[in-house]
């Protein structure tokens, strides 16, 4: 793919240094993302205690939440409540940086439904968290990708044994450097394995102050458009990068009918991205702090609302293993009560809320009109 021309607040990462005052445009991004939910979550527990007739719903402003960023713009959480009688119910949307704030606010009783990544959900209810996956938002295998220097030598995975490789640790992207190491004949303990954050990833890997970095998105996207990375192992084949939705079992058994809203909302989402690639691209590109055309390229790689099949299962029962082996979580976990927890005797639904997959289309779904963007 070919650099392309950007302003200058966008000038190429390479051209600035690891710890300057003027750091990367992608720190600067990530910095205010980071702030944004930090107020979120000091707004969040500072709410009064939770009513009936309130739906708290979480979301984070990256690629693989673009169905319910849509939901949120549009108003189809609302919308879907009202089809089903619940009109009066009052929907807030939070924002968060990443899953362990989304798992704190679920412990605590500050929120209800949400999509995170499938480690920080297996890991939340592994400590205790009382969530269940009522679905799924989002898969990518290729979205997640191990990356060196465009002028690095290295050509395979081998050939980082003993070699400087960061990604971040007990990430989902953690269990899939050790896949693809793996898949090479190599372990963990074969290369020097860096903890870092993505932003400070991106900058390591220009700075070639590391060999090799496992990266996701915005960062995977900038460095392979700008030229400065190529990938040299994504995650097909191995692991899906899958986002479960989880809900509190306490709107589960209490108000079922909420969790359908939701899901058929995020349901909407995925069809407009499908079906409007390019004007979603457009209207979610400065959010995540990409370029419409690098967007879509995201989008590319994207599978929207994908069904909580037996390959998803499987992969999922995979992860508790390498979260136990490697003491990530401290006792294995009971996947089958996590997703599928028997609450159709008392919500009356077969199978629990659907989970095979998304609940019944939506009977005629409105043509969303995609003009504005949705607040960040």
């Amino acid at each position: 793919m070919r650099p392309e021309t950007r302003p200058a607040m966008r000038q190429s990462v390479a051209a600035r240094p690891l710890h300057s005052s003027s750091e990367l445009p992608m720190r600067r991004r990530f910095r205010k993302l980071m702030m944004a939910a930090a107020f979120g979550a000091a707004t969040l527990f500072s709410m009064p205690a939770h009513a009936a007739d309130t739906l708290r719903l979480g979301i984070m402003p990256f690629v693989p939440y673009s169905a319910s960023l849509l939901a949120r713009q549009h108003g189809w959480v609302e919308e879907e409540l009202k089809r089903a009688g619940h009109g009066d119910v009052k929907v807030i949307w939070t924002q968060f940086a990443g899953g362990p704030p989304i798992n704190e606010a679920i412990a605590s009783g500050n929120l209800d439904i949400a999509a995170l990544g499938d480690t920080a959900a297996l890991i939340g209810h592994a400590s205790g968290i009382d969530d269940r996956i009522v679905g799924l938002s989002y898969k990518g295998e290729e979205t997640l990708a191990l990356m060196v220097r465009s002028d690095a030598p290295f050509q395979s995975v081998a050939e980082l044994k003993g070699k400087k490789v960061a990604t971040l640790r007990g990430g989902n992207v953690h269990e899939l450097l050790a896949l693809i190491l793996a898949e090479s004949g190599l372990k963990l303990s074969d290369v020097q394995f860096l903890n870092l954050s993505l932003q400070d990833m991106g900058t390591a890997l220009i700075k070639n102050d590391i060999d090799a970095a496992l990266v996701w998105d915005p960062v995977f996207t900038l460095l392979e458009a700008e030229g400065q990375a190529r990938i040299l192992r994504d995650g097909k084949g191995l692991k899906s990068n899958l986002i479960p939705i989880v809900a509190s079992a306490s709107v589960i058994k209490q108000n079922p009918e909420y969790v359908r809203a939701y899901l058929r909302a995020i349901a909407r989402g995925a069809d407009t991205l499908k079906n409007h690639p390019q004007e979603v691209a457009a209207i979610l590109a400065p959010i995540f702090g990409l370029t419409p055309a690098q967007t879509l390229t995201a989008f590319s790689r994207s599978i929207w609302a994908p069904s909580l099949d037996a390959q998803a299962l499987a992969e999922l029962r995979r992860s508790v293993e390498f979260l136990f082996g490697n003491r990530l979580i401290r006792k294995p976990l009971d996947l089958d009560k996590f997703v599928d927890p028997g609450e159709a005797a008392t919500t009356g639904m077969t199978p629990p809320l659907g989970l095979t997959g998304y609940l019944a289309p939506v009977d005629n779904p409105v043509n969303p009109n995609l003009a504005g963007a949705p607040d960040a």
